[in-house]
């Protein structure tokens, strides 16, 4: 039992600590920048009033360079502050999720679960930009440790700027993480530089366009020459040209395909998966359960994917691997089996023999339940499958 729990909580709440985790290193890495910075400054003005040639001159800087060590001090108290908060939220999810793998009570497992559906919904929300109702549900829910709203939320403010054609605190989001976006190939900052470009050259800022470029653009490193030249010739081009390659370039929709595309890279970057895990599981769920009757004239009215809308939503999903069959009585729900033999009436449908005895009714006749045709119990055929 533990160990099902134990691959359930791999499978379904790798982010729920990952998430945090990749924020706290970033603040480390954020801090010990700072701190090293701070401290070869501190260095140099200890060496500089070393240096002064009298011992009054070095009383009279001491006041300086004791402002400059308190604002250290602060700077590295809300730095420890900033990193010990998200230590904690990754304790505390640790926490929450051993709970689930050690907890054997089923009423607590139960809340347990109802806390993860919660969790899960909230992210589907913050996804889809219902902001509002999934600050809600995290608040009803008491669920404000295990959910990143942070994250989408900063993530909604970025992306609200440049729907206002405000490329500033997206340049910033990627300097912040130019490492990290540099290892995954990203080619957010190069875009967003080539739409600066293109906005000097729509205002007919033609020389702040080439000074643009060759500031912003020649430099960019894993750009093709190719890329940059396509870049350039825009020059040449005004917005309302009608060539099809250029005219994309000039069109309003690429500030809708920056959005997306820094989107996908903040997911990347926290090792968010690009589709909801509602859509992860709702999708696992119906292909486990679809099967080739789901889409015959033999559909069963218990069977979910056999129903709208799950129906249509299954269509697209692989059907389940089944590697053993087993044959259920329509009427009873029981397997058909040697205790239970499957009987065939003469309209073609197979009932199991139990529940075709218990709905006999006088005189030996029994009804189908699915044509309403009466037959003779002694009509029935025992079926044997090989």
């Amino acid at each position: 039992m533990k160990s099902s729990k134990a691959s359930e909580i791999v499978a379904l709440e790798y982010t729920t600590v990952k998430v945090p985790y990749e924020v706290l290193n970033k603040k480390f890495r954020q801090a010990q920048k700072i701190i090293d910075r701070e401290i070869s400054q501190l260095s140099n003005q200890i060496s500089n009033i070393m240096r002064l040639p009298s011992p009054e001159l070095q009383r009279q800087a001491m006041p300086a360079f004791k402002e400059k060590l308190t604002s250290f001090r602060k700077r590295y108290a809300d730095c420890l502050t900033k990193e010990g908060g998200y230590a904690d939220k990754c304790l505390h999810r640790l926490q929450h999720l051993a709970e689930y793998t050690t907890n054997s009570d089923p009423k607590s497992e139960a809340i347990w679960k109802r806390k993860r559906l919660d969790k899960i919904l909230v992210d589907y929300f913050l996804r889809n930009s219902h902001y509002e109702t999934a600050l809600q549900m995290v608040k009803s829910g008491g669920i404000e440790d295990i959910v990143d709203t942070e994250l989408f939320i900063s993530g909604r403010d970025i992306e609200n700027s440049l729907v206002a054609h405000n490329v500033a605190p997206c340049l910033q989001w990627c300097h912040e993480n130019r490492s990290r976006l540099k290892k995954t190939r990203s080619t957010l900052e190069f875009n967003l530089h080539t739409q600066c470009f293109i906005e000097k050259i729509r205002s007919k800022d033609y020389m702040g366009a080439i000074q643009y470029a060759q500031r912003y653009l020649v430099e960019s490193e894993g750009m093709s020459k190719e890329k940059l030249q396509e870049t350039m010739v825009l020059l040449a081009f005004k917005p309302s040209t009608e060539c099809e390659k250029y005219k994309a370039l000039f069109s309003e929709e690429r500030w809708q395909e920056l959005v997306l595309e820094f989107r996908a890279s903040n997911y990347e970057l926290h090792h968010l998966h690009s589709d909801s895990l509602l859509s992860t599981v709702l999708q696992s769920g119906l292909s486990a359960i679809k099967t080739h009757q789901c889409y015959s004239s033999e559909k069963s009215g218990d069977c979910p994917v056999c129903n709208e809308p799950l129906n249509s939503l299954a269509t697209p999903l692989p059907f389940s691997h089944c590697t053993q069959s087993r044959l259920i009585c329509r009427i009873s729900g029981q397997p058909m089996n040697e205790h239970n033999a499957p009987m065939m009436l003469p309209n073609g449908n197979v009932y199991g023999e139990t529940a075709l005895t218990e709905r006999m009714a006088t005189h030996g006749i029994v009804t189908c339940p699915k044509t309403n045709e009466k037959f003779w119990l002694d009509q029935a055929q025992k079926v044997y499958v090989m």
